[in-house]
């Protein structure tokens, strides 16, 4: 039987305990629930205003509970697999996962009214969690022997990361203790940018160039479209970030910080989207496959996002800053990362438990592993969720909102279920004197 993808030069030997990754990978469809179930119990009032206490709460949901636990335990794939060299002590990465969980419960306890003590202790475990996750990821990446692109496209996807756990730590003591370290607007706008493109895209961008042709056969980008996406956003997250410590002008700050963030908007939201499509359109396996579904929307609703957030820097709506948060949280990352999650763990489970048995006994393929019917049902739920919120947020009923929470629920539970299923997958007993 052949190998039903196409490696690309990775060290799969180097992977780690498939238990690692999956651990993270299942915090994400509790999280999707969760948000469900927070819009079912406040209707709208999270998705009018960027500022609402509980549009916070469904922000972390999406950004911490969602995006973040399925991006660790990717990374702690990842890494060694394509810097070719282990994570050392990786599995302090149960550590992790335990103190990255409970420290979100904590902190969304205390954003949703008790300030003080719960933020500070929900903070400092997410803190411990991320540096105890940084440090040996990071010089796994150091000490490995690969140069690509992708490996710089990571390294500054993390170093993205933990400037927004810098800028965020701030911002949490300032709100538990009233001190703020400065205007509110300038502090989230930042924040919200090197998280969105220099954290969450660069690492959709730099893990794209290597699994979709991997699992797609689709032509791989050039070098140079990679070294200017990777430049355009150093470029477009340090400058706000310098912005920020110098203090712009009131009355310019936000339209001069927007600018700033220019180029790695221009590079996340367009140049990768428009590129990827294209390849994936030129790829040599031609048979459809479910999870392209999830790369297609998410790549067509970046397209969208530029000209939604200049909308949002111009006009004083407080819909389309919401608007925004919500289709590039849950619309673009959140269908690319959804998609992949079913890709991911059906190869994990393959690799792990199926491949070293080739030609001893029958060994299905990863398709066989997810059918494409749960993959599809996943992908409508998810798309049906993206729609409910954008017109809640654009025509502010509670009705709206109530349904766009159902969809949550449903599409966290199809998740779940999917990767329940393709984790409970397990090869028979191979026969003895099996060849």
């Amino acid at each position: 039987m052949s190998i039903p993808f196409s490696d690309a030069g990775l060290r799969l030997d180097q992977a780690p305990p498939l238990a690692i990754p999956a651990s993270f990978f299942l915090l994400a469809p509790a999280a999707v629930i969760a948000s469900g179930i927070w819009l079912l119990v406040q209707g709208g009032d999270p998705l009018g205003s960027p500022w609402h206490p509980t549009t916070v709460i469904l922000t972390h949901l999406a950004t911490l509970g969602f995006l973040a636990a399925v991006m660790l335990g990717a990374l702690y794939q990842m890494i060694p697999v394509v810097a070719g060299v282990p994570v050392p002590g990786v599995r302090a990465a149960y550590g992790v996962l335990a103190l990255f969980g409970g420290g979100l419960v904590v902190l969304l306890v205390g954003l949703s009214g008790w300030k003080g003590v719960p933020i500070i202790i929900g903070g400092s475990a997410i803190l411990a969690a991320l540096v105890v996750f940084l440090l040996p990821v990071a010089f796994g990446m150091i000490r490995g022997a690969a140069r690509t692109m992708t490996v710089a496209g990571m390294g500054l996807s993390l170093v993205s990361l933990a400037t927004v756990l810098t800028l965020g730590l701030l911002m949490a003591w300032g709100f538990a203790t009233g001190n703020f370290p400065g205007a509110r607007t300038w502090w989230v706008q930042v924040h919200l940018c090197v998280g969105l493109l220099g954290w969450v895209g660069m690492l959709i961008s730099s893990v794209s160039w290597q699994v979709v042709p991997m699992f797609y056969l689709s032509p791989e980008p050039g070098r140079a479209e990679k070294v200017l996406v990777w430049g355009l956003v150093l470029l477009g997250v340090v400058a706000p970030v310098v912005l920020l410590l110098a203090g712009p002008s009131p009355v310019t700050a936000s339209k001069v910080l927007a600018v700033a963030a220019a180029p790695a908007v221009a590079a996340i939201w367009l140049l990768h989207p428009l590129s990827t499509l294209v390849r994936i359109a030129r790829r040599t396996r031609r048979r459809p496959d479910a999870s392209l579904l999830f790369w297609r929307f998410g790549l067509l609703v970046a397209l969208t996002l530029p000209p939604l957030a200049v909308l949002a820097v111009m006009s004083r709506d407080l819909r389309w800053p919401v608007l925004v948060g919500w289709l590039a949280c849950w619309g673009w990352a959140g269908a690319i990362v959804h998609g992949m999650l079913g890709r991911i763990i059906s190869f994990l489970v393959w690799f792990h438990r199926f491949s070293p048995l080739i030609g001893k006994i029958p060994v299905p393929s990863m398709r066989k592993l997810l059918p494409e019917r749960h993959v599809r049902i996943g992908f409508a739920l998810h798309a049906t969720s993206v729609v409910l919120g954008a017109a809640a947020i654009v025509f502010g009923t509670d009705v709206l909102a109530w349904l766009t929470g159902a969809a949550l629920i449903a599409t966290g539970g199809s998740l779940a279920a999917a990767l329940i299923r393709t984790l409970k997958q397990f090869p028979p007993d191979v026969p003895s004197g099996s060849a």
